[in-house]
């Protein structure tokens, strides 16, 4: 498999003050929304990153918060800066707790888009990253800590020499995952034992064709319901894209090619949806107009039933002169509660699809280059967010007229959740 993720997480640093745009302001639409939704958006300004949380009703930001790692209920934020944890109220911003790590580290990223990531699926165990680069800009050595989010036990740390990245851990909190990188273009899935301290001799690769070394950029991931693996969705050098299905208690994985082909930025358009059943997996590419669906049995993904989305037309992104930053958009798929629809990001505008043909029911927003999109908890409304940070609100059934105001300041990252 062909493709460097290194350089890929390198860009996002390095194209952080070019995706830069003009802070939008908190104009209230014509419209006032009838949801009184909370909207979570992840956004930098360059200086910093921020999770703002924005009242769908009165349109405006309530507060704003370090960007973090959110348990998954939603009761704690872990914020860190330097040496210092910080575990957040997300509903207050108040400090809950706070530690001092061993060091300076960082949480690892999650996400192309720049969100950040770390928490086992049950929100027990979060593991932070830090490295060591003598020379160059790679690191010599990794380090790496093992927090026990009920505090009950001291941070467990571990060192290795080379150049190794978190991917994930699981939730009794002795497997910690790793991509040990070869060079630019390939890489290995490791993990390591936190018991024994030691970093198991076996690759974790794909049983299915027997290749051990990987490659790919990786763009975001999904958990399954029962905690039991991790999907993720990867981008080679040459356009193509496939679906990684790491075993969270085995040393084991399967990856699922995915159809097509696409040149940067079109290529890292890809988003990933997990109906609520849990038994599909839906991996969208707005930009080629491709929308597959990978039914999940056991946990690994089977064959994928494809749809080609028409009008599927390119579109610039204004304020942004290199094309390939439009790559760095957030997630752009969600499905209904009842999962009969899928609503996702196009080339422009936002479409709905019917799960059961993949044929497009409607298509709104038509000049709109969607950055990120979520839906309400109850399946009625989509708040779609485009590159400007514009933030557009539009009922699930009937007509879908939107209602449309400002998000956060700054570059949106994401829209991380609706509440």
């Amino acid at each position: 498999m062909g493709g460097e993720v290194k350089n890929m997480r390198a860009w996002v640093l390095a194209f952080g003050a070019l995706m830069m745009v003009a802070a939008c302001g908190h104009v209230p639409g014509e419209q006032v929304s009838p949801g009184g939704y909370k909207l979570y958006e992840a956004a930098s300004t360059g200086s910093m990153q921020q999770l703002s949380v924005i009242d769908s009703r009165s349109q405006t930001v309530e507060r704003n918060m370090p960007l973090g790692t959110p348990s998954p209920n939603w009761t704690h934020l872990y914020s860190v800066g330097g040496d210092l944890l910080s575990d957040l109220d997300p509903q207050t911003g108040a400090v809950l707790h706070q530690m001092r790590l061993p060091g300076n580290y960082k949480l690892p990223l999650a996400t192309m888009s720049g969100v950040p990531g770390g928490l086992s699926p049950n929100g027990h165990w979060l593991v932070l990253e830090s490295f060591d680069r003598t020379s160059g800009i790679v690191p010599s050595a990794s380090h790496f800590v093992v927090v026990d989010t009920t505090y009950a036990g001291k941070p467990q740390m571990f060192d290795l020499n080379g150049y190794y990245q978190f991917d994930a851990i699981n939730d009794g909190g002795g497997r910690v995952y790793l991509i040990q990188y070869l060079s630019n273009s390939q890489y290995y899935v490791r993990f390591y034992n936190v018991p024994a301290r030691t970093l198991d001799p076996q690759i974790v690769f794909d049983k299915s064709d027997g290749s051990s070394a990987m490659a790919g950029t990786r763009i975001s991931g999904v958990q399954s319901h029962d905690d039991q693996y991790l999907y993720s969705l990867y981008v080679r050098s040459d356009g193509s894209a496939f679906i990684h299905a790491l075993s969270l208690e085995n040393p084991i994985a399967f990856c699922v090619d995915l159809p097509g082909t696409a040149s940067s930025p079109d290529g890292f358009h890809w988003s990933l949806a997990l109906n609520a059943a849990g038994t599909h997996l839906y991996a969208t590419n707005g930009a080629t107009g491709i929308v597959t669906d990978l039914g999940v049995d056991g946990g690994v993904p089977g064959a994928p039933r494809t749809a080609q989305l028409s009008n599927t037309r390119s579109a610039s992104v204004p304020g942004i002169k290199d094309v390939a930053a439009k790559e760095f958009g957030g997630n752009a798929a969600a499905v209904s509660p009842d999962g009969k629809t899928l609503v996702m990001a196009g080339k422009t505008g936002v479409v709905w699809i019917d799960t059961a043909t993949l044929n497009p029911k409607d298509r709104q927003l038509p000049s709109w280059n969607v950055w990120s999109l979520a839906m309400s908890p109850d399946g009625t409304t989509v708040y779609a967010i485009n590159d400007a940070g514009m933030i557009a609100e539009l009922p699930m059934n009937g007509a879908h007229q939107a209602t449309t105001f400002g998000g956060a300041t700054g570059q949106p990252l994401d829209l991380i959740r609706v509440a």
